[in-house]
């Protein structure tokens, strides 16, 4: 087979040489060959391309000039001399009268080289039969994937995840090639066609017309855009902004680098995503009888638990450690509530990151959704929620309705996350309370720069070692966490009034650094641990109106 990333790529030519072309888009398990050819900050992207490059079965590649990295692929992979044919493609930028002959050029060229090595001649009905007719976009409401090209784990996810179509827009994935009409089989004749329609596509947006991407977004079945950027490249994520302030479609950006998702957070996401939409069903009751409703936030630190009456006023909450598993986590915060058990519940709603694995649950509603509705109930004037916890951190923006609006949280990195605090005081050897003490007392500045949590365990250490104080490092370590968390709610567009929750909200030194940074007050409610939880009581109870299933 014959391997190729780029939608511009002339797949019809090199079957027509008998070549078997196919798309080189799966994530990458790790990085391991990739930077032993490049180094760490390469395009998250082309490290994928030279990951797959290593795949058995792929001996001949073809590359388009795309962008800087893609070409220092191919650099890379022309030293190596390990593929038995190796093509760049030079793409134009235009589509104009010029463009399309420079670019039949670069097909004859193809065409020689490749037909040389593999000792074929071009055959025209080859060349015709390859054409593929464009697959017809749902009759029915869809959702689109736009921006950079996703790779094959995240797109079964989103398909998986949503009940209707996802169609991939992506750069990879809206390639189309209308078949060649009245021609004949003159291949230099078929060539300075083929090179117009490949630059008739819908561009990608290293192409200068690209406007003409607008017309992805006119289709009047389109409900909302997931839109897929990689880190380190710098096309998409200019788009994605102008996107944000330009369109009126639900959208919601997810930034990879080209190895698998956490499942949790992804499938958080998601599922957030499509509740502001309505596309997923509320919980439904499971006709259980009780005089009380609870919700379960189960995280990755604690379990927290809510029970409220029928009345909807709250009857018992616990919070205990998580530990091992997320379904003994469950019981044990059910323990925890003298004598009330599941089966006093009418329906019990779950909510965090082991929201799937609470057996005697009767529904689901993502954290994001649940944290909203108790942030409103608590403080119906918060237009923000800024939440750490144990794995994450997010922030939520809200309507005066408490609605989700827009939501954005930290990727794959523990840095600024109740975990980050966790192993810090270890470090440090201090109990939680006593670091969230100590921050306050602090006489020096420092600076704790380092964005990923291990590093900057080798921060405090060589801190310690130039004898700083615990609460000069303290402080610093506050300052860490209350700037990413600021930068999440600029990226989030955040206004106030601002309420935190997550067990971190204890953290007086944390709290009074980033109200520094947001320049406004948090409002902290008595147990912020139990936001969500409180958030997915109150869907328990909605479900008791609610007969039908999901």
């Amino acid at each position: 087979m014959i391997g190729y990333t780029c939608k511009y790529t002339p797949v019809e030519l090199l079957s027509a040489f008998g070549g078997e072309p196919v798309l080189l888009n799966r994530e990458a398990a790790d990085f391991t060959r990739a930077e032993e050819l490049t180094h760490n900050h390469f395009c998250c992207h082309a490290k994928a391309v030279l990951e797959e490059c290593g795949r058995e079965g792929v001996r001949e590649l073809v590359l388009v000039n795309c962008c800087d990295s893609i070409r220092r692929c191919y650099d890379v992979l022309r030293d190596r001399g390990e593929l038995d044919f190796l093509f760049l493609l030079d793409l134009p930028h235009h589509d104009d009268g010029c463009a399309r002959a420079r670019l039949a050029a670069e097909l004859k060229r193809l065409a020689a080289e490749y037909g040389a090595c593999r000792g074929a001649k071009f055959d025209a009905a080859a060349f015709r039969a390859a054409f593929t007719p464009r697959s017809p976009l749902p009759v029915g409401p869809f959702l689109a994937v736009t921006g950079a090209r996703a790779g094959e784990s995240l797109l079964a996810a989103l398909r998986r995840a949503s009940p209707i179509p996802v169609e991939d827009f992506t750069c990879g994935g809206n390639r189309f090639v209308p078949p060649p009409e009245g021609l004949g089989e003159e291949p230099d004749g078929l060539l300075d066609w083929y090179a117009g329609a490949l630059l008739g596509q819908i561009p990608c947006l290293r192409m200068d017309a690209v406007g003409r991407r607008e017309e992805l977004l006119a289709h009047p079945n389109l409900k909302g855009l997931v839109y897929h950027t990689v880190k380190f490249c710098d096309y998409y994520a200019f788009e994605y902004e102008n996107l944000r302030k330009t369109t009126a479609l639900p959208l919601l950006k997810v930034e990879t680098d080209f190895t698998p998702l956490s499942a949790g957070q992804l499938s958080t996401r998601l599922e957030a995503f499509l509740e502001g939409m309505n596309l997923r069903a509320a919980p439904a009751s499971a006709g259980r009888r009780g005089k009380y409703v609870a919700g379960i936030d189960s995280g990755s630190t604690t379990t927290n638990v809510v029970v409220l009456d029928l009345a909807g006023n709250v009857a018992a909450s616990a919070i205990v450690r998580t530990g091992p598993k997320a379904s003994q986590g469950a019981e044990k915060a059910f323990a925890a509530l003298d004598g009330l058990s599941p089966a006093d519940m009418a329906a019990i709603v779950a909510t965090g990151y082991g929201r799937s694995n609470i057996p005697f649950a009767t529904g689901q509603v993502t954290e994001i959704t649940c944290h909203a509705r108790g942030a409103h109930r608590l403080y119906p004037q918060a237009r923000a929620i800024v939440d750490i916890g144990g794995q994450d951190s997010k922030v939520i923006c809200l309507d005066g309705e408490g609605n989700v609006t827009n939501f954005v949280m930290n990727d794959k990195c523990a840095a600024g996350t109740g975990r980050f605090l966790e192993l810090m005081a270890r470090t440090l050897e201090l109990e939680m309370d006593e670091m969230a003490a100590i921050g306050l007392s602090w006489e020096q500045e420092l600076t704790i720069s380092s964005m990923c949590t291990v590093f900057a365990e080798s921060e405090v250490v060589s801190l310690i070692a130039d004898n700083h104080s615990a609460a000069d490092i303290v402080h610093g370590l506050n300052q860490s966490v209350a700037g990413k968390t600021a930068a999440l709610a600029s990226r989030a567009g955040a206004k106030g009034p601002y309420m935190m929750t997550g067990g971190v909200a204890r953290n007086r030194g944390v709290v009074k650094a980033l109200e520094e940074r947001l320049g406004a007050p948090l409002w902290i409610a008595p147990d912020p641990d139990l936001c969500g939880a409180l958030g997915a009581a109150l869907f328990a109870l909605d479900s008791l109106d609610s007969p039908a299933g999901p």
